[in-house]
């Protein structure tokens, strides 16, 4: 499950987006709505437009957001638990007395929907976002910790084929480091078989030294740091050459992966909490995670990725950047 938050101030095409209206490559499912008439899109925007003057402070008052669930989880997924899982977590986000509508995609493998709500509440207060990416990195986790949700498996999963631009050249170097890895023994080696798909290291050392402080890599003429590869820093100058150590002294190696996920059962809650520990760890991971994405991307860790929902939330992020003070 993967929250990702954008604000605009266009309820007509943030609306005809999440009903796919005149999209012939998306179809879509209007799952509810609340305090809206449903009978047509014309009639949902005009009742959120209709609400949304009741506070005209609220520069930005669309609210947006994107549930994105593993594939492994569709069987699960029926209408009425995604409708039920959204309402719970806009509950846990303070998303409340206030107009919206979810509505499912139906045209990609892994199941999602989209949340579109008046950030104008029904008494004409402006719904409360402070450190809500924080908050959704959180929410997110409990969810899928009591519903025993599939947590992702990164990027091994992602599909290259459906990343475009930087995106996709930093996914096949991910690729070719952590096949790299798994065959080489040495520096020499290893940029052998990196330089088999096309990917140069580049070291930076400390100045007058040589030492090394860092490492990037270059494919295709586009260069990014070894912590823009991997946020966990898993491709770090001193974890790649401990891992050649291993590989060369026959010791196994453990390769990127990310931690397994929960056994399945039906909808109903798991019984188990997690131990503070459990939450710490978690916490401070997802947050990392979800900052990247929601700054650089909305699928861009995990096979939910779609190019056009990508430049859909880049689109509404482009207009808050308007003078005047906004909410």
């Amino acid at each position: 499950m993967i929250g990702s938050i954008s604000k605009g101030s266009d309820f007509d095409g943030c609306v005809s987006y999440a009903l796919a209206v005149d999209k012939k490559d998306k179809e879509a499912r209007l799952l509810y709505s609340e305090g809206v008439l449903d009978d047509s899109t014309q009639s949902i925007i005009e009742g959120f437009e209709c609400q949304r003057h009741l506070n005209h402070r609220v520069e930005k008052w669309v609210g947006h957001i994107s549930l994105s669930y593993s594939p492994e989880d569709s069987a699960r997924l029926t209408d009425a638990a995604m409708v039920k899982l959204a309402q719970e977590y806009m509950e846990k986000m303070g998303i409340v007395n206030t107009q919206y509508i979810i509505a499912r995609h139906l045209d990609t493998e892994h199941p999602h929907c989209h949340i579109v709500y008046n950030r104008g509440d029904n008494n004409g207060k402006c719904i409360d976002d402070g450190f809500e990416r924080y908050r959704n990195v959180e929410i997110c986790k409990e969810l899928k910790r009591k519903y025993e949700l599939t947590f992702g498996n990164g990027k091994d999963k992602v599909k290259t084929e459906r990343l475009r631009g930087r995106d996709k050249t930093r996914q096949e170097i991910y690729l070719a480091l952590r096949d790299a890895l798994k065959v080489a023994k040495d520096w020499t080696s290893f940029q052998r078989e990196l330089a088999k798909n096309g990917v140069a290291v580049r070291k930076k050392f400390r100045r007058n030294t040589t030492v090394v402080e860092g490492l990037s890599f270059v494919r295709d003429g586009r260069k990014f740091k070894a912590s823009d590869i991997d946020k966990k820093r898993r491709f770090s100058y001193s974890n790649i050459c401990r891992i050649l150590d291993e590989n060369k002294n026959g010791k196994k190696t453990a390769t990127p992966s990310m931690p397994k996920a929960a056994t399945r059962t039906p909808i109903p809650p798991s019984q188990k909490a997690p131990s503070v520990a459990e939450k710490v760890i978690d916490t401070t991971v997802g947050i990392a995670e979800n900052l990247s994405a929601g700054i650089g991307g909305l699928f861009q860790t995990g096979p939910a990725y779609d190019p056009e929902e990508e430049a859909f939330i880049r689109q509404m992020n482009r207009r808050r950047k308007k003078k005047g003070r906004s909410m």
